[in-house]
């Protein structure tokens, strides 16, 4: 299975709701997707994670960012 690298972005200001559903995502596919970093900023969060295209596809295209990690 080939596994592709993405860097996630999401904020929670006035909303958890974009945070929960990467957390619930990444619960679900914990023996599929690997975090090789995480960051926080407070309301601010960043994960490089490294896993199949089937398990990324769902997740928002808004919550992918550039990043070294990711190769974009």
């Amino acid at each position: 299975m080939q596994m592709t690298r993405a860097t996630l972005f999401v904020e929670h200001f006035e909303s958890a709701e974009d945070y929960d559903r990467v957390t619930s995502w990444l619960e679900r596919w914990k023996k599929g997707v690997h975090v090789a970093d995480y960051s926080t900023g407070g309301y601010e969060h960043i994960w490089n994670v490294e896993g199949p295209d089937e398990a990324l596809s769902e997740l928002p295209q808004e919550y992918f960012c550039s990043s070294e990690w990711a190769g974009i």
